[in-house]
């Protein structure tokens, strides 16, 4: 037994974060995948090498809850937006001609007033 980290992003265009992001509860099915080799040392601390099959998975079901919790503490009131360069360029022109000091101001500046939206 190992404990096997997996990075998770809100990198917005990954495919999976848009998918869990849209659920509002129940679980995801997982399949983990794995090959390759593991390097390990045996009780005498001699370097082992052990490879690992094609046909080798893990199923696990990850509640949301858990998802959007892991999101919380690692990304918490935040989100992560990439954009092309040149749409960024503009975007930082506006803030500086129009004096705007945060991100956050200037597209709430551009954003027409709302009522906030819910998943």
């Amino acid at each position: 037994m190992v404990d096997l980290p997996v990075p998770c992003t809100f990198d917005f265009n990954v495919a999976s974060t848009k998918y869990f992001h849209g659920l509002a509860d129940g679980d995801v099915p997982l399949n983990f995948l794995f090959s390759g080799t593991v390097f390990y040392a045996d009780g005498d601390g001699a370097l082992q090498v052990t490879p690992i099959p094609w046909d080798k998975e893990a199923r696990f079901r990850l509640p949301v809850r858990a998802w959007n919790e892991m999101m919380d503490i690692y990304y918490p009131n935040s989100a992560w937006l990439c954009l092309r360069r040149d749409v960024f360029e503009r975007l930082y022109q506006y803030k500086v001609a129009h004096g705007i000091p945060t991100w956050e101001q200037v597209l709430e500046k551009m954003l027409p007033v709302e009522e906030e939206v819910t998943r």
